[in-house]
């Protein structure tokens, strides 16, 4: 009795040490293959022309380990002792192993995606949209009913839906101004209510705006949708400036004119963030009171040049009038008394 006894504990000790090593070995092949045979494979790949993102690479690996842990338990459980062999554990396994293969495919994709994915709001939704779809696929497979699942979040969405009602506005929305692709990441825009910037950011509920002064502004993305928006960046990125200005009466218009475009010209060549390709151009515009009106237009490359090109050429514009004797006047009127 005693040595049947000794012999059953021998036998499970046995048992367990065999699931262990089976665990350590598994799980060493493992740990080989994320360090040594996936680096070659990637150098392989880089031979024939296929150039791996390294965080896909690292996110890849990452997953590798977690697979060849789930093997490794998976066999040493077999092995073990325990006898538990069932479905339950089976499908328990299957869950986990074919969910870890779907949020892989979920983080890869926008990663290949990216030069066509800007904005982290679209990044996130098809993320959501195949970790959905392949979660579905998964409890499908494995016999769980949808139905009564669905009826429950059919109901409880009404009054997910009330609660985070502002939540959702602003995420229709933004979804809303990436499909119109009239707002872009690095576009230069202006609000009605005054703001503008560059768009730094159009994610699920705000739209950031970098000001030129380097501060952000965040606005709800309802309140982008319903705005009025002027953008210096749409099928453009080039933007006209304009400098009004008033010369006295009596002065030589063509000279004038022809100071005012060397002004601009000038200032134009000078810097680099200036368009060399348009040239200056002025539109004298009214008689007024006491001065004859004109307007200096030239061209800038991007918006957060505007106010520094401008400056440069109001200066030299003022230096260029002083330099030949152009008068820029000051209101004023010619009163005349009737002695009788």
């Amino acid at each position: 009795m005693l040595l049947q006894v000794w012999n059953q504990i021998l036998t499970k000790g046995l048992l367990w040490v065999e699931s262990a090593t089976l665990f350590a070995f598994i799980f060493t092949i493992g740990f080989l293959f994320k360090r040594y045979v996936a680096r070659l494979i990637q150098n392989l790949l880089a031979k024939v022309g296929l150039v791996l993102n390294d965080k896909i690479v690292e996110m890849t690996s990452t997953y590798v380990s977690l697979w060849f842990f789930l093997i490794a338990l998976y066999v040493s459980i077999l092995k073990s002792p325990l006898n538990t062999k069932s479905i339950i554990i089976d499908k328990v396994f299957y869950v986990v192993f074919a969910f870890s293969i779907v949020t892989l495919i979920a983080s890869i994709v926008p990663k290949f995606l990216q030069n066509t994915i800007q904005e982290r709001i679209t990044s996130n939704i098809l993320k959501f949209f195949i970790t959905l779809i392949g979660l579905v696929l998964i409890l499908n497979q494995v016999g769980v009913k949808l139905t009564p699942i669905l009826t429950a979040l059919g109901i409880g969405s009404v009054a997910v839906a009330l609660a985070l009602q502002d939540t959702l506005a602003n995420l229709f929305a933004g979804i809303n101004i990436l499909a119109s692709k009239q707002i872009a990441k690095d576009d230069y825009i202006k609000l009605d209510s005054g703001q503008e910037g560059m768009v730094v950011e159009v994610n699920w509920r705000t739209t950031l705006i970098k000001e030129i002064y380097n501060t952000t502004i965040v606005i709800p993305n309802s309140k982008i949708s319903s705005a009025i928006v002027s953008s210096y960046h749409f099928k453009k990125s080039e933007v006209t400036v304009s400098i009004a200005c008033s010369i006295a009466y009596g002065s030589n218009l063509d000279r004038v004119e022809e100071v005012a475009k060397y002004a601009a010209k000038e200032i134009m060549d000078k810097y680099d963030s200036a368009s060399k390709i348009y040239e200056p151009v002025v539109q004298f515009t009214d008689f007024a009171d006491s001065s004859i009106n004109f307007i200096l237009y030239f061209r800038v490359k991007t918006a957060y040049a505007k106010a520094f090109i401008k400056s440069e050429v109001l200066k030299n514009l003022y230096r260029k009038f002083n330099d030949e004797g152009i008068e820029i006047p000051f209101p004023q009127r010619v009163v005349t008394i009737n002695k009788q």
